[in-house]
């Protein structure tokens, strides 16, 4: 949204606060005064989950985290995920931080319908950051069929988790997976609910 309305350009250079490097994996590794570009800072959320680049993009659109998880809520409760609540920039476990897979569903729908033109960040299977090739933790891209991007999630509360979009003969669906016991059955069971849907 903040790139799309001119209040963020994909080659400003955002600089890292102390609070930001020093968050807990999955993150980039950066380190406090570094700088990245918006751009780059896509691509290590989408393809890295990075938890430290999630943070310093909060900064830079809300001025706080804590601004910036209200603005997603606020935001979230304009597209009628209602039982969804943010507290964080990241998906860090917070008891008060709650989804559901449909209301996943409706964001992969706005997204797919209001920002097509940035859709493809979530289909990248690598991204490269200072001579290091990083891969996307979605094993679903290129492996099953029509599948084209969007994200993984974890944590020890709600397991492993998929967000999918899949086209195939014109024909396009979102499909959510949370709760799966492990990376490998959540995929199995995404990538038959995938060929269920299409049939």
């Amino acid at each position: 949204d903040a790139v799309d309305a001119g209040e963020l350009s994909l080659d400003e250079e955002l600089i890292v606060s102390h609070r930001a490097a020093s968050q807990p994996p999955v993150k980039l590794g950066l380190k406090k005064g570094q700088k990245i570009r918006v751009h780059d800072a896509v691509q290590a959320l989408a393809v890295k989950s990075s938890n430290d680049v999630a943070l310093v993009l909060a900064e830079r659109i809300g001025g706080s985290e804590a601004k910036f998880a209200y603005m997603m809520t606020k935001k979230a409760r304009g597209l009628g995920m209602d039982s969804t609540t943010y507290r964080n920039a990241s998906g860090l476990p917070d008891p008060w931080q709650v989804t559901t897979a449909r209301d996943q569903a409706k964001l992969g729908d706005h997204l797919l319908r209001t920002h097509a033109q940035h859709y493809h960040y979530f289909g990248q299977e690598t991204f490269r950051w200072k001579g290091r090739t990083l891969r996307n933790h979605n094993n679903l891209l290129g492996s099953v069929d029509g599948v084209d991007g969007f994200k993984t999630g974890y944590t020890d509360a709600s397991g492993y988790n998929l967000a999918i979009s899949a086209q195939r003969n014109g024909r396009r669906i979102v499909a959510v997976v949370l709760g799966g016991a492990s990376g490998a059955s959540r995929d199995r069971h995404m990538a038959k609910l995938i060929d269920r849907s299409f049939k």
